[in-house]
């Protein structure tokens, strides 16, 4: 039996102006003689991240240079007949890429006979590639979301995940298998400068014996020495969590930070972004060292979980705030602990489900109509888009966040299912 062709491969939604942007699509004549209009991407080279590639490939294909990183818009999979006719199959990592120079020089190498800006909602009808309307919408979405206000794409994300992922792969040079990914609203294409933090994760490190404690220490050392370095740097907290390659937390922590870990491994490819090394992890089989659980375990770790994320929004609440700085982060940290939860509530009822603040309000709202964690992510999102700015509002709106998680955890805890029910309390 045959094995099919398997290439991995990363592309680009490169726009313009978030207030009416264009997207870049390029004609194309392949080698079969087929014509098609695609957006730029290519297979990623030897040690190549999915970001590197994407960049690379719009720069080599369009010949822009300016280019910053503006989020990540998730992972295609699709069979398709190669250049020799032979059968294969491909993923390809999308990100959304923005400029302020359209100029465009084609390479013509590759078949391509034509660069053109195309208006965002007419390019799905352009493209050839009928899965690309997928990444079109998203991207849209997301613009729609800064366009509102507008909340200006931030070049200050693109500095800081190039620079962590140059670091990273640096790091990573020796390891493969390993590899390092940018999670949160760094990824999901929402950061707010002023606001935001960067979450990072690190996986497939060493494991096995007998070397493996002490290069896996040291690697993950470098790694979380890496995001101090860059916080420092940057005024922007950067937060790295290390796994190994059983997906085993080496981070020194408490077991909501290796729950959310968990959760950060399982969606790369759906909004986690990989920038360094590996492009996926390729997780072994369960360390045997580590007792095995069933479900009943994982939905208690999921109770205990949320009520770990009340109680730390409750001791927030209640901490003194002196001056205007701690307040903000008194109430960044209680709203955190409001979209943590929310989100592990969504991730559990739909795995693959975006996890954007309006997305999970939504899908938290058609499970049970009148719960109070709808409302409070809308507010939040809604602070968010407007850059931050008014802390006295949103102080209220953080007020909430104890009572709306306990009412998640009995909704939760019941079972209840009906789109009617009513939340407790």
């Amino acid at each position: 039996m045959t094995t099919m062709r398997q290439h991995t491969s990363a592309g680009a939604v490169v726009t313009t102006d978030v207030d009416h942007p264009r997207v870049l699509l390029l004609d194309q004549v392949r080698v079969t003689g087929q014509r098609q209009t695609v957006a730029p991407k290519g297979r990623l080279e030897p040690g190549e991240s999915p970001l590197a590639a994407a960049l690379r490939e719009v720069t080599e294909e369009a010949g822009l240079c300016d280019l910053a990183y503006a989020g990540y818009l998730g992972q295609d999979h699709y069979a398709f007949t190669d250049n020799d006719g032979q059968p294969a199959a491909k993923t390809v990592d999308w990100f959304l890429l923005t400029t302020d120079d359209p100029t465009t020089s084609i390479l013509a190498g590759e078949g391509f006979t034509a660069a053109r800006w195309v208006d965002l909602d007419q390019a799905a009808d352009v493209a050839t590639h009928p899965g690309f309307a997928v990444y079109l919408d998203r991207a849209s979405d997301l613009l729609a979301w800064r366009r509102s206000t507008p909340v200006p794409h931030s070049r200050f994300l693109d500095r800081l995940v190039r620079q962590a992922a140059s670091e990273a792969s640096a790091i990573l040079a020796d390891q493969p298998g390993a590899g390092v990914a940018v999670c949160g609203s760094g990824a999901r294409g929402d950061f707010v400068n002023g606001w935001s933090d960067l979450d990072l994760i690190g996986y497939g490190l060493p494991s096995e014996p007998p070397t493996a404690d002490t290069r896996t220490a040291a690697l993950a050392e470098a790694l979380t020495t890496m995001a101090t370095d860059l916080s420092r740097q940057s005024g922007v907290k950067v937060s790295i969590r290390c796994a190994d390659r059983h997906g085993r937390d080496l981070t020194c922590g408490d077991s909501l930070r290796s729950r959310k870990l968990q959760v950060a491994l399982s969606r790369i490819g759906v909004d986690v972004a990989v920038i360094a090394g590996a492009t996926s992890p390729d997780l072994h089989e369960p360390d045997p060292r580590e007792p095995a659980s069933d479900s009943g375990d994982r939905v208690r770790v999921q109770r205990d979980d949320l009520i770990a994320l009340r109680d730390f929004a409750t001791a927030k609440l209640t901490e003194p705030a002196e001056g205007d700085a701690t307040q903000r982060d008194r109430i960044r940290r209680t709203l955190s602990a409001a979209g943590s939860t929310a989100r592990i509530v969504a991730a559990n009822l739909d795995p693959r489900t975006p996890l954007r603040l309006p997305t999970v309000a939504s899908l938290l709202r058609t499970r049970w109509a009148g719960n109070p964690m709808s409302p409070v992510l809308d507010g939040y999102d809604a602070f968010r888009r407007d850059g931050a700015r008014d802390l006295q509002q949103i102080a209220a709106l953080a007020e909430r966040v104890p009572d709306a998680i306990d009412a998640l955890i009995a909704l939760t805890s019941s079972g209840a299912s009906s789109s009617h029910a009513t939340p407790a309390g």
